[in-house]
């Protein structure tokens, strides 16, 4: 399953869900199904292996989701996918659901690099900062990389807010350039 793939079941599989009140749920088991898939190896080479039959995949498959906390449209969305030789393809599904059931609910995740470790304070106001810019509530995850010098560079969805000191020393950069 490609990228682009995924992303259509995504909307497909989400417009059924929401229609039906059970969008989160239908994703939260999924993501069940991708956490159990990653975490047994034999599970995972039988279920992506093309020398396994789709019909023995789609009875493991029956037998593991009968297990899980499934909607029915989760459940069936993973039997269609072992049928069609997809389930690598559930994890690129879960992600681009992921994605369509938090806009929905008014969710954002964002993640901020920092050239050092930042104060809960400035945790707080750049969440802050960010839910008054996008109208979402925010999720922030936090990563600290040396190489960065200094600022902050923020990517919340596909939009990236940079405010690092790189950055700023390019923009300078291109300035002189074109005034020379």
């Amino acid at each position: 399953m490609t990228p682009h793939d995924a992303r259509r079941a995504a909307h497909a599989l989400f417009a059924v869900c929401r229609a039906q009140g059970d969008a989160r749920a239908t994703l939260e088991g999924l993501q069940v199904f991708d956490d159990r898939l990653e975490g047994h190896a034999e599970l995972k080479a039988a279920l992506l292996s093309p020398f396994v039959a789709a019909d023995a995949k789609h009875a493991i498959t029956d037998q593991v989701s009968a297990d899980l906390p499934l909607t029915s449209a989760a459940r069936q969305t993973l039997l269609i996918l072992a049928d069609r030789h997809q389930l690598d393809g559930v994890h690129l599904l879960t992600t681009a659901l992921q994605a369509l059931v938090d806009r929905f609910d008014g969710r954002l995740d964002a993640e901020v690099t920092t050239a050092v470790p930042i104060t809960d304070a400035q945790l707080t106001r750049l969440r802050a900062a960010l839910a008054d810019t996008t109208g979402q509530q925010v999720t922030l995850t936090v990563r600290v990389d040396p190489a960065l010098v200094g600022g902050v560079v923020t990517r919340a969805g596909s939009v990236v807010y940079d405010g690092s000191l790189a950055r700023q020393l390019a923009r300078m950069k291109e300035r002189l350039a074109t005034q020379a």
